[in-house]
């Protein structure tokens, strides 16, 4: 099934909110500031996985969304957060770090 790449960003968003619920604690805690998103955690993930098509570093533009590690956001360090990460995405979706700030999400089909 082909999904468009805003739906495999809010699903990567989502999932990602889900597993690192422990790291961003203090921040679900807070109030972003902003009218677009509800808590500073909800603002620090929207900022940092964008789509891969509106990505203006172009890293991987044949992946589906990117991730940069960075202003907040867990680092490719918890493996086994951002394999749970994979697994709550559609089938056939995955995450890959493609360096140290930065990984994308692809689709293997």
């Amino acid at each position: 099934m082909i999904m468009p790449n805003d739906v495999i960003t809010s699903e990567t968003q989502y999932a990602i909110v889900s597993v690192f619920a422990e790291f961003f604690k203090e921040e679900l805690g807070q109030e972003s500031g902003n009218h677009i998103y509800a808590t500073k955690a909800d603002s620090i993930i929207g900022q940092s996985v964008v789509n891969a098509e509106d990505d203006p570093g172009e890293w991987a533009p044949e992946a589906h969304a990117i991730i940069y590690h960075v202003n907040g956001m867990p680092s490719i360090d918890y493996i086994e957060e951002w394999c749970k990460v994979s697994d709550m995405l559609p089938d056939f979706f995955y995450v890959e770090a493609i360096n140290p700030e930065v990984s994308a999400v692809y689709n293997l089909q």
